[in-house]
C-alpha cells in the first residue's frame, strides 16, 4: 500500500506484455526509475500469474501532474503547432490511448 502497487497486464499482438505499476505521491520525485519497487511488482504479479519468466525488457517511470481541480486532463494550445496536454494523473495506462486520440482529433 505505500508505493500504490496494483498489477496491470496488458498484451500486444506481438504477445509482448506491458506490466504496472505503482504510484507514488508528493510534491517532488526523483526522476530515476525505483527497481526494488519494481521488484515488489513483480513479486505481487507472481503471486496470481505464473510464467516461466518476468525479466523487463525495458521499463520507465512517468510523473504525472495532477489538477488540484479535479479535472482529469488538460489540452491548451497557447501558440501555433504548440500544445500542451496534462494528463490522465495516475490513469494513463487505463485512459492514455482514448485521451490521445481526442488530442489528435482536435489537432487535425
Amino acid at each position: 500500500l505505500q508505493w500504490g502497487i496494483h498489477v496491470m497486464v496488458s498484451q500486444n499482438d506481438k504477445g509482448e506484455l506491458t506490466v504496472g505499476d505503482s504510484h507514488e505521491y508528493g510534491l517532488t520525485f526523483e526522476p530515476f526509475d525505483r527497481n526494488d519497487i519494481n521488484q515488489l511488482i513483480k513479486k505481487y504479479l507472481n503471486s496470481f500469474c505464473e510464467a516461466n519468466d518476468w525479466e523487463p525488457t525495458q521499463t520507465w517511470n512517468g510523473i504525472y501532474p495532477k489538477l488540484t481541480s479535479g479535472e482529469a486532463g488538460t489540452f491548451l494550445n497557447p501558440l501555433a503547432d504548440v500544445y500542451i496536454v496534462n494528463g490522465m494523473g495516475g490513469a494513463g495506462m487505463t485512459m492514455s490511448f482514448g485521451f490521445a486520440e481526442e488530442c489528435i482529433d482536435t489537432i487535425a
